[in-house]
């Protein structure tokens, strides 16, 4: 470590990354938030398909935009899950890191 360097602090670290996953979530949220998520019978059969290109070429042109936000509202939901799951394990580290600083 150089003179320049400030040393980090292990509990302001975990606080900063829990605070990272707070801000992920409600990025994912607001994004969702903003693109439907009512799939039409004839979209119905490519929820949860993982090849979009392949999808979006199976459906009519005038479907390959709602495609896409459907597919990117559902990719935000699972993103935003995946982010709470990431959370809730830092927070609970942060909290025995707390707790090991006031016994």
């Amino acid at each position: 470590m150089s003179n320049t360097e400030t040393p980090v602090d292990p509990l302001e670290a975990r606080r900063a990354e829990v605070a990272q996953y707070d801000a992920n979530i409600a990025m994912y949220n607001a994004i969702k938030a903003t693109l439907p998520s009512e799939w039409p019978a004839n979209l119905a059969a490519h929820k949860g398909r993982q090849d979009h290109q392949a999808a979006a070429a199976e459906v009519a042109a005038e479907d390959v935009e709602l495609l896409a936000q459907l597919l990117f509202h559902d990719h935000c939901d699972r993103m935003a899950r995946t982010e709470l799951l990431e959370r809730t394990k830092a927070a609970a580290i942060l909290a025995v890191l707390e707790a090991q600083q006031n016994p």
